[in-house]
């Protein structure tokens, strides 16, 4: 076999020294791999000793072509040197076999261990997989790490690279909006990002851990629930104030109902009392009396209801219309069987549960009217039936109005409730007076 100074200049040679080359640069690799991974004292020397092999092998190639290219017994060669560039080239190329087996065996070697081990490299490159910003920092402000979404927010929002953790955490204090100790930072694009920052204690040591967290989505949530907040307080101060304003009314129309009903009965009263004086033969007494200590207990609080004598309303309102000088007359070609027929007669054809009640309240109030502004003694009322249900006619016999009539007091009262019930009421007061009420039928 030849030596390898015989093969100086060949294919074989350049072969054998681009694979010194790659092995001294592997080896370095592999050594930087131990250091850095803190693989222990024994994988660190074994990378060391084959650094030197690889090392050694890439001297002898590079001393030997020298010796060929400049042949000059001056240079002053030692004997093992020359014993060297003799050496038959296969062992040469054994020891560069040797020390490239090494080389992967510390290559497979790393790879289990990173497979199997935490490493600071994993654990840079999981920091850099989260969609989060991540920094460490000293207390001084020295970043000891950070990953690539935290350097990429501090260009974006500052326009500088990430140094000072210290610094980057009062620039974010100034412009950002405190959330309970955490800062909310939006960007122009719209995107909302919220720093937290913690204390780390290792050992001795204490570290300040910056932490982003995108939180655009749930802020957008919580800025459209502010605003369906703010509509719904706002709905449920107008609807307050439309129910403060709708018990005022209602107080105010019960207290003019009240006042209208006290003004009804007290006239009636007086009514009653100024025809017994008048007319005591022709009156009962019994009512008068009755409708008058009614009337005292309603005043001095101990009663609310009128004097009621009869069950039904309609029967009532006659006989309470009959007791201050005025007759009724009730017309209906159906009714031939005297009043109390007539009277049931009416009542069965009205619909609503409280229209008798209405009908009667009409009855009682025309005749008061008729006595104190028309001078009469009879009301006439008249009922008819068509497609759109009950229509009742009210006249009287007295002096006919000298001015249109204007509903206020008995009148409006009356017509509130005949609404209620669904009904309509219409005064006429030209040539004659004319009160005519339609209400549905059953």
């Amino acid at each position: 076999m030849h030596g390898i100074i015989e093969i100086w200049g060949t294919a074989l040679w350049f072969l054998l020294c681009l694979a010194s080359i790659m092995l001294v640069i592997g080896t370095l690799v592999a050594l930087l791999w131990m250091i850095r991974d803190r693989r222990g004292i024994r994988g660190e020397i074994l990378a060391v000793a084959n650094l030197l092999l690889a090392f050694g092998i890439f001297v002898i190639l590079m001393d030997c072509g020298q010796y060929v290219s400049v042949d000059n017994p001056e240079q002053g060669y030692a004997p093992f040197q020359h014993a060297l560039f003799q050496m038959p080239w296969g062992y040469l190329a054994g020891v560069e076999l040797l020390s490239g087996l090494i080389f992967l065996y510390c290559r497979v070697d790393n790879l289990l261990y990173r497979k199997n081990h935490l490493t600071m490299d994993v654990v840079r490159r999981t920091m850099n997989l989260f969609p989060e910003g991540i920094v460490i920092g000293d207390r001084g402000g020295t970043v000891r790490l950070s990953n690539l979404k935290m350097d990429a927010l501090c260009r974006q929002l500052t326009g500088g690279r990430l140094s000072d953790v210290s610094w980057y955490w009062n620039w974010i204090g100034e412009r950002g909006k405190d959330q309970n100790g955490q800062i909310l930072i939006r960007q122009p694009e719209g995107k909302a990002w919220l720093f937290t920052r913690e204390r780390l204690a290792l050992g001795e040591k204490e570290y300040d851990q910056i932490t982003a967290t995108d939180v655009t989505e749930r802020w957008r949530i919580i800025e459209e629930l502010e605003e369906k907040n703010a509509r719904l307080q706002d709905l449920q101060r107008r609807m307050k104030a439309v129910s403060e304003l709708s018990r005022d009314m209602f107080m105010a129309q019960e207290e003019a109902n009240a006042r209208a009903t006290l003004h009804n009965q007290l006239g009636q009263v007086l009514l009653m009392g100024r025809h017994f004086l008048n007319n005591a033969e022709s009156t009962d007494a019994g009512i008068v009396r009755d409708a008058t200590l009614q009337m005292n207990r309603i005043l001095l609080g101990e009663a609310t209801e009128p004097y009621v004598k009869e069950a039904d309303p309609l029967t009532q309102a006659i006989a309470m219309a009959n007791s201050i000088g005025v007759r009724v007359i009730l017309e209906d070609d159906a009714c031939k069987e005297g009043a109390a027929a007539e009277v049931r007669a009416f009542a069965d054809k009205i619909a609503p549960k409280n229209g008798a009640e209405v009908l009667a309240q009409a009855i009682i109030e025309c005749a008061a009217n008729t006595v104190k502004h028309a001078e009469g003694d009879c009301i006439t009322v008249r009922v008819s039936e068509d497609e759109g249900g009950l229509l009742f006619t009210i006249t009287n016999n007295g002096k006919p109005p000298k001015t249109t009539i204007f509903e206020s007091g008995g009148l409006l009262s009356l017509r509130r409730k005949i609404e209620e019930t669904g009904g309509s009421m219409q005064v006429e007061s030209s040539p004659a007076f004319r009160l005519s009420i339609r209400m549905k039928v059953i």
